[in-house]
């Protein structure tokens, strides 16, 4: 019976608070962002259930081509220790390391994966399934100079964006990442209809991404689109081609 016995991963946004998350393996913070002078970052992870858990982590690079995320294999940066066992109710650091020199002249982009390893009678008794957690948390390697901020706003001077057949594309021609979140769209009345509440998704330093946007009846002509902009404080106006 136990070769019928399946594995079934959940792999969790690591952008949606962790509190709302029912999971055993609990990662803090949920984005790393390093200074071109820093050398490591650190990484908590806790494990909230009365069983140890074991626990891969890894660092990919993360690129962006055809409107896609791509990964792929790096030795820029390392997670220590990379394979661990948390006991019941405690915690483990991870430091995450650079080895390579960082290219200050543009930002550098990498995914962490930390992934919740299997072990022996984790199984579900009647489903014979074990349910495996995946975090993937962006890390950023800032470059000297980022994109501007004005007044706690993002600047989007060098970012266009447009809206089309119930899609938003973003094209970022600055020399790091903008996260985009909370879209809605604003009436010519003033009235504000909520599109995406949580995470749109990233667009990285040079690259051109594009999301499905709900088109909904309720949205008239000549109004405007509004999101939060990495961690601003507060929504702007996404300036349409």
């Amino acid at each position: 019976m136990n070769k019928l016995k399946q594995l079934a991963c959940v792999a969790l946004a690591a952008l949606y608070p962790l509190s709302s998350l029912a999971a055993s393996l609990q990662v803090a913070p949920i984005s790393v962002s390093f200074s071109p002078q820093e050398k490591a970052k650190e990484i908590w992870l806790t494990n909230t259930s009365e069983r140890p858990i074991r626990a891969q982590t890894r660092v990919l690079a993360w690129s962006q081509a055809a409107e896609k995320d791509q990964v792929s294999p790096t030795r820029d940066l390392v997670a220590s220790p990379s394979i661990t066992e948390i006991k019941a109710g405690e915690q483990q650091l991870i430091r995450i390391i650079r080895i390579a020199p960082q290219n200050t002249a543009a930002e550098q982009t990498y995914r962490l994966l930390i992934d919740e390893l299997p072990s022996s009678g984790q199984a579900d008794a009647q489903t014979g399934l074990q349910l495996l957690l995946q975090y993937s948390l962006p890390v950023f390697m800032q470059p000297a100079e980022g994109i501007a901020a004005r007044n706690g706003l993002t600047q989007l001077n060098l970012v266009d964006f447009q809206y089309r057949n119930s899609q938003l594309a973003v094209t970022n021609n600055a020399k790091s990442h903008i996260r985009i979140s909370e879209l809605s769209y604003i009436n010519p009345n003033g009235e504000k209809i909520p599109l995406i509440n949580g995470l749109v998704g990233y667009a990285l330093a040079g690259q051109r991404m594009r999301w499905d946007v709900p088109q909904l009846k309720q949205m008239l002509p000549n109004g405007k689109f509004e999101a939060r902009i990495n961690s601003d404080g507060l929504a702007q106006t996404l300036p349409m081609q």
